[in-house]
């Protein structure tokens, strides 16, 4: 049965460490070889006895699939047993991945991805974890309301002598510092701070700071509590940009890829969902609603939704500019070999196997 437990996730890196090394022995101390799994996924039985993994959350909206699985009881028809850890921010999870603690993730494109190589971090892009396509942008810019209405602002040009938060090394801070750039405004022309979401809230109620690039469905309750502007989404500044990325760990794409391939199947079931809640309709959708508050995660019908692909299929759409950023900003040493960073296996043979 599946554990619907949470995991503070101020786990210290002893902890982490000691998750780890348990982590490692889960498909061998199970006692059954790999073509065992094969043959129970080409039944669709349930594996037996069920394989248990870690997924850690930050409860982002590319969090809302995996959330979904879990709940709806995917990933138990499968024979997984399914841990949510949570965690406080991106940096936090990125190294329970990254020591093994964790056995998916999903994250926005970041530094942690883009060294994972050249770092020797043993992850994996696998499907989508949502983009912004028209419509779904899920960072977007937010200003008070009295600098908009002052006329303080009127283009991103006047982002110059601005104090934005966001995360520094971030999606959201490119795409501000880009906007910014583009409109004649150096990086060293305004400020980025990183902000938690209620600091957030209260440094733009105490005009501390002026705004913030931030992610939903944060981004709707920022405009609610403090009557904030929203004055462009990611959608508007790069179509289908990737919100995200489903990674495996090496648990699961080199010890147990059948594992790797039943989680698949359920993550599509429960994107499959989502989509018809509220992408394509509304079918389920309070019931939905309901499981991502449990997370933290409030979606009002004012909250843009991000899209995740039908196919589950990621995004690359302007990753080379991003990439361009990190290394102007130091963040990365070199490009990424986004080859050996990418395994479609996973994504095609669940949608195989759920045409069937």
């Amino acid at each position: 049965m599946s554990t619907h437990s949470t995991h503070a996730a101020g786990l210290s890196r002893r902890h982490l460490l000691a998750a780890s090394a348990g982590a490692v022995l889960v498909p061998f101390a199970l006692g059954l070889p790999q073509t065992v799994f094969a043959q129970t996924a080409a039944t669709r039985q349930p594996l037996n006895p069920p394989v248990k993994l870690r997924v850690g959350i930050i409860a982002a909206m590319f969090d809302a699939v995996s959330l979904i699985a879990v709940e709806k009881g995917y990933f138990r028809a499968e024979g997984l047993d399914v841990e949510v850890r949570a965690f406080p921010g991106s940096g936090d999870a990125a190294q329970a991945l990254a020591i093994g603690a964790l056995d998916v993730l999903a994250s926005g494109p970041n530094p942690m991805i883009f060294n994972s190589r050249q770092r020797n971090i043993d992850l994996t892009i696998v499907a989508s974890a949502g983009q912004h396509s028209p419509g779904h942008g899920s960072i977007s810019l937010v200003l008070r309301r009295d600098l908009v209405e002052s006329g303080r602002y009127k283009t991103p040009a006047d982002l110059k002598g601005m104090k934005i938060a966001s995360g520094l090394a971030a999606p959201s801070s490119w795409f501000v510092s880009e906007l910014a750039r583009k409109h004649g405004v150096s990086e060293k022309s305004f400020e980025i701070v990183q902000l938690g979401l209620p600091n957030v809230v209260a440094g733009m109620g105490n005009k501390s700071i002026d705004g913030g690039c931030i992610n939903e469905p944060h981004a709707t309750q920022v405009l609610q509590r403090i009557n904030g502007v929203r004055v462009m989404s990611m959608d508007q500044f790069k179509p289908n940009f990737p919100n995200g990325y489903l990674l495996y760990a090496a648990s699961l794409t080199r010890r147990n890829q059948e594992a790797g391939r039943r989680y698949m199947v359920a993550y599509i079931r429960a994107l499959r969902d989502y989509r018809a809640a509220f992408i394509d309709g509304d079918k389920g959708r309070a019931e939905l609603v309901t499981i991502l508050k449990k997370y933290n995660m409030e979606v009002v019908p004012e909250t843009p939704m991000l899209d995740f692909p039908a196919d589950a299929a990621p995004s690359y759409v302007g990753l080379d500019e991003l990439v361009d950023w990190h290394l102007r900003m130091g963040n990365i040493r070199a490009k990424p070999d986004m080859a050996s960073l990418k395994d479609d296996s996973f994504r095609q043979q669940a949608l195989k196997v759920l045409a069937g």
